[in-house]
């Protein structure tokens, strides 16, 4: 995966100083980055890999002038000699998704918050892009959009970010995840399911149901997305009249001027309508516990969408 980093984004992410990385260019050869119509410097993943190595290998002693010229391969054979037992992508998690790609999730995470960081939108969408078609949908939504939104909305509460940068993220992570969800028409899946996800009236967030879209649509169930905000009517509707055999809610909050009364009626009347032969799973915050549901083996609550993923994995 190769992303176009301006010098100051290449400098944050490497650690190495601005005007160093320009002396290693001009001295050394160590890095040869492509150039905008507008003469501006452009590096990729891969130069950024390599200043970090030669960054890590100067403090641990060596002289730039004599590893500047190494490939990234040596950089790395460098530094397990001297007992680091993995590069930089070690300190990061790398997974395998599809094809055979493998991704540092956690140099991706960190490289998308800078870009947000310094309101290079284009560069998330870009890289977002990248992430969404490398990796499989469950490891899409597991290990990017919830881990990704998790952090920024830590930096948000801190005040480090703006809620507009928010937002802006939000956006752009609705617009790749739709085009997963739904570059492909309806198709019937092999699995006896048909499932329906949505979050209850008055509850707008809505990633954690795009989530479980994307699990389901990784596990291949014919599933349908009706987003937040679902009357219990128009929910009940649905299930009729699409038969619907498993139902997912997902209720992050409970809603603005609503109480855990509000969110008992709206789920028993949705107990009430399924019979016997549906499921109803809901997930979402730490208010569900205090809920009082009918009594019922095919209701079930799920403390986390990695619950939900063992769950569904197994039908």
């Amino acid at each position: 995966m190769s992303g176009k980093y301006s010098i100051q984004l290449a400098s944050r992410m490497s650690g190495v100083g601005i005007h160093t990385i320009r002396a290693w260019e001009k001295r050394y050869d160590a890095v040869t980055p492509n150039r905008s119509e507008n003469g501006r410097r452009e590096y990729n993943d891969q130069d950024i890999e390599k200043l970090t190595f030669l960054n890590e290998l100067c403090t641990l002693g060596h002289s730039i002038g004599k590893i500047a010229h190494l490939q990234v391969v040596e950089l790395k054979k460098l530094l397990r000699k001297l007992g680091k037992k993995s590069d930089s992508a070690a300190k990061h998690s790398s997974i395998k998704g599809i094809n055979g790609n493998v991704v540092n999730i956690e140099n991706s995470l960190r490289n998308l918050i800078l870009a947000l960081e310094n309101y290079k939108l284009d560069i998330i969408s870009h890289e977002i892009n990248k992430l969404k078609i490398v990796l499989s949908s469950k490891q899409f939504a597991l290990e990017i959009i919830g881990p990704l939104l998790n952090k920024v909305g830590h930096l948000v509460d801190k005040k480090e970010f703006s809620i507009s940068q928010e937002h802006a993220l939000s956006a752009i992570l609705k617009f790749h995840i739709g085009h997963t969800l739904f570059k492909k028409p309806l198709s019937k899946s092999i699995k006896p399911y048909k499932i329906l996800i949505c979050a209850p009236e008055g509850d707008y967030h809505e990633f954690g149901i795009l989530q479980c879209a994307l699990l389901c649509n990784h596990y291949g169930f014919q599933f349908y997305y009706l987003g937040p905000n679902l009357p219990s009517s128009s929910l009940a509707d649905t299930v009729a009249s699409l038969e619907i055999n498993i139902i997912i809610i997902g209720s992050t909050v409970i809603p603005e001027g609503r109480d855990t009364f509000y969110l008992n009626n709206y789920f028993n009347s949705v107990i009430k309508v399924m019979g016997k032969d549906r499921q109803l799973l809901i997930g979402g915050g730490g208010h569900l516990s205090s809920l009082s549901l009918k009594k019922s083996q095919n209701v079930k609550a799920l403390n986390s969408i990695l619950e939900l993923d063992q769950f569904i994995s197994k039908l």
